[in-house]
């Protein structure tokens, strides 16, 4: 999946679609609060030459997605919004605190690694 592909993924997940609306836009989203609440919606997309994409929401939060890993065989980027972060893959959302616990579980679901 390009990173195009992820960027849809991303809209669908973060804008309404695939999650129920629960409460009001927080003032500040954090990882307790993100999908649990209202999303914001999105009024600019900004491709960086690096795969990278920023915006701003129509409250004026701006966010960030960024590749971590991107090639022919993986696919995962880092998505931050105010405090709140997760990662996205061509394997599903994947909550970590960081980029290599992110990509041990993308490898752990691609069989790659045995998780013991």
């Amino acid at each position: 999946m390009k990173s195009f592909g992820l960027n849809l993924v991303l809209s669908v997940a973060l804008f309404g679609v695939a999650f129920p609306l629960y409460a009001a836009v927080p003032a500040t989203y954090t990882n307790e609060n993100f999908f649990t609440s209202e999303q914001d919606a999105p009024v600019t997309f900004t491709q960086a030459a690096d795969g990278s994409f920023s915006g701003m929401t129509e409250g004026g939060k701006t966010f960030y997605q960024r590749p971590v890993v991107s090639d022919i065989h993986v696919h995962l980027h880092r998505f931050s919004i105010d405090e709140a972060h997760f990662y996205i893959s061509s394997l599903g959302l994947i909550l970590a605190d960081s980029d290599t616990v992110a990509l041990s579980i993308y490898l752990a679901r691609a069989g790659y690694i045995e998780v013991v």
